[in-house]
C-alpha cells in the first residue's frame, strides 16, 4: 500500500475513532455521576478481558480499544473541571508519551511488536486488516486522553467543532510525520493543538 493510501486509511480511522470517544463520553457524562463511573468500570474491565484473552478478529479488537478508551475518558475527562486542568492534564500525559516512546515501556511493546516477539501493540491501538496481517493505526492512549480534552473542554463551553478539529488536526499531524518517519510520540501534536485552542478562546474572552 502507498504511503498516500495508507494516510487516508488511517486518518479515516483516527478521526472515526476520535469521534466514537468523543460522542459516546459525552453522552455517558449527562448520566449521575455513580452511574458514570460504574459503566466506565465496566468498559475497562471488558477491555482488560481483551487484554488477557486477545481476540484474533480485528473488529473485535477495535470494539475492545473503542470501549476502553471510553471508560478511561470517562473517568479523566468527565473529572477536569477548567481548562487549567486540561492542561496540566496534556502537559503530564506528554512528559510520560515522550519518555515511554523514547525509551520506556512503549518503546519496549513497539519493538517487540516489529521483531515478532509479542502481539500487545495490536490490543492497545485501532487496528486495520492490510496485507493479510493487522497494522495498528492510532494508540488507545492517544484517543482517551484526546478524548478526555475534548470531552471537557466542550462541558466548558468550547465549541465542539473547534475542539474535535484542534485535536484532529494535532493526531494528523502526529499520523504524516509518523508515516513519514516511521512512528512517532502523537501527544506533543495533540498536545500543541489544544495549547493553542485554550490560548486563543482565552484571548477571545478578554
Amino acid at each position: 500500500m502507498s504511503r498516500t493510501l495508507l494516510l487516508i486509511l488511517a486518518t479515516t480511522v483516527t478521526i472515526g475513532g476520535l469521534a466514537v470517544v468523543v460522542w459516546v463520553a459525552s453522552q455517558v457524562l449527562r448520566l449521575t455521576p455513580f452511574r458514570a463511573r460504574l459503566l466506565a468500570g465496566i468498559l475497562l474491565l471488558i477491555y482488560g478481558a481483551a487484554l488477557i484473552f486477545r481476540p484474533s478478529a480485528w473488529l473485535v479488537i477495535d470494539i475492545a480499544v473503542l470501549l476502553g478508551a471510553v471508560g478511561a475518558t470517562l473517568l479523566i475527562g468527565g473529572g477536569l473541571s477548567n481548562s487549567g486542568a486540561v492542561v496540566a492534564m496534556l502537559v503530564a500525559a506528554v512528559a510520560v508519551d515522550i519518555l515511554s516512546v523514547s525509551g520506556g515501556l512503549t518503546r519496549a511493546i513497539i519493538d517487540g511488536y516489529q521483531d515478532g516477539t509479542s502481539d500487545l501493540l495490536l490490543y492497545l491501538a485501532l487496528v486495520v486488516p492490510i496485507g493479510g496481517r493487522l497494522i495498528p493505526i492510532v494508540g488507545i492512549s492517544d484517543l482517551l486522553i484526546g478524548g478526555s480534552a475534548a470531552v471537557a473542554l466542550i462541558r466548558l463551553g468550547l465549541r465542539p467543532v473547534a475542539v474535535i478539529g484542534a485535536i484532529t488536526i494535532g493526531l494528523l499531524g502526529a499520523l504524516v510525520y509518523g508515516i513519514w518517519r516511521g512512528g512517532v510520540a502523537a501527544l506533543p501534536f495533540i498536545a500543541v493543538a489544544v495549547l493553542l485552542l485554550v490560548w486563543l478562546n482565552s484571548r477571545s474572552q478578554l
